[in-house]
């Protein structure tokens, strides 16, 4: 199957649900949805003239380096992914890049600039679960960016368990929380229903609420569609 993230060609088989591609845990519209909110907290970081150097800590099937490169194309990309189909894949859709089989719990990544780690569920609630990780590998990037998915649950009314009153004041939490532990503090957060891309660097300004990027995505030749998603109290999101 062909996959298009902007002028970026992936070409994955299709394992299982039609919807989903090897060591991909979310069907295509999610797939799609945070392509546009990782596109979207990218405009935060200045780039100079020099190539910017990213590592995708679990980089899967390609999407979020598909985005990297559309936005980025002379960036120097490392891509790690413990599964072997998947680097399999990589190394096809990627030649130019660097690609590593690794254990994200015990490998330490090289330093760049930018840092990316999609755990899959994310939380403040599974910080314990990710916590070694991110301690260890905080000093080897200067921005640190991660999908944090606390916002599925939003929908279902789980801010009640971190005892705040909305959203904002969720990421506000996950802001003092998280500052203790990669040294960083948000600068940009972007969302859709399911999950968020949540950008980390040295700043002493409060969070930038960035609606999901318009980045041109599709499947099979089918183009993915903007919707429109409605949020509590008005964070400022926008459009997906």
């Amino acid at each position: 199957m062909l996959y298009k993230i902007g002028s970026q060609k992936l070409h994955l088989p299709e394992m299982g649900l039609k919807s989903r591609t090897p060591h991909q845990v979310v069907p295509w519209r999610d797939c799609a949805e945070t392509c546009r909110t990782l596109d979207a907290i990218c405009t935060s970081i200045p780039v100079g003239n020099r190539p910017f150097k990213i590592v995708d800590g679990i980089a899967r099937a390609g999407f979020w380096a598909a985005v990297f490169l559309n936005r980025w194309p002379n960036c120097n990309l490392i891509l790690n992914e413990s599964d072997d189909g998947c680097v399999k894949i990589l190394r096809e859709n990627f030649p130019h890049a660097r690609v590593t089989s690794r254990d994200i719990n015990t490998w330490t990544p090289p330093e760049s600039d930018l840092l990316l780690l999609d755990f899959d569920a994310f939380t403040l609630h599974k910080l314990g679960d990710h916590q070694h990780i991110l301690e260890r590998v905080t000093s080897t990037c200067h921005y640190l960016a991660i999908a944090e998915s606390a916002c599925f649950g939003f929908k279902f009314g789980n801010l009640k368990h971190y005892k705040v009153e909305d959203e904002k004041e969720y990421y506000k939490l996950l802001n003092k929380t998280m500052e203790k532990v990669v040294k960083k503090r948000i600068i940009s957060i972007s969302k859709f229903t399911n999950s968020a891309m949540v950008l980390f660097g040295d700043t002493d300004q409060p969070p930038q609420y960035i609606p999901p990027s318009s980045l041109a995505v599709s499947r099979g030749g089918k183009q993915y569609k903007l919707g429109t998603i409605t949020f509590k109290k008005g964070v400022g999101f926008g459009l997906v």
